[in-house]
């Protein structure tokens, strides 16, 4: 005669799962926009969401005092790739005065607040925004 073994229950099969270590993300430092929200700077510096649109002049006064500047031309939320600036090309957008977020039927810019824990901004401005010959 054989002895059939026994199935485990659903609470022994979920006890196991939830006892199993997590595998951290792979493409958890990869720089672009995350599916949570949040958005990581090609050196590894994540940030979160502060302000979804924000002035110009509130853009302006960020970019003046060092923030980071990633654009995303088409508004796809950084699924086709983000544009980084460096602190070099915020200085000369700086040096070019305010940014112009275009709202229309056809085209709408906006410019979103990021901050990182150590409270680094980063300014993620999307599709019909004009800044200098950098953006447009």
């Amino acid at each position: 005669m054989v002895t059939r073994r026994r199935q485990p229950s659903f609470s022994e099969i979920v006890d196991a799962v939830k006892a199993t270590p997590a595998t951290p993300d792979p493409g958890a430092d990869k720089p672009g926009v995350h599916a949570d929200g949040t958005v990581v700077a090609p050196g590894g510096r994540a940030y979160t969401v502060a302000a979804h649109d924000i002035s110009s002049a509130a853009a302006f006064d960020a970019a003046a005092a060092g923030a980071q500047v990633a654009w995303d031309p088409c508004g796809c939320n950084g699924y086709c790739g983000l544009t980084w600036f460096d602190e070099a090309e915020v200085a000369r957008m700086v040096a070019e005065g305010r940014p112009q977020i275009r709202r229309t039927k056809k085209a709408y810019g906006s410019i979103a607040e990021y901050r990182s824990e150590d409270g680094r901004v980063l300014l993620l401005v999307e599709e019909s925004v004009r800044w200098g010959d950098f953006l447009a």
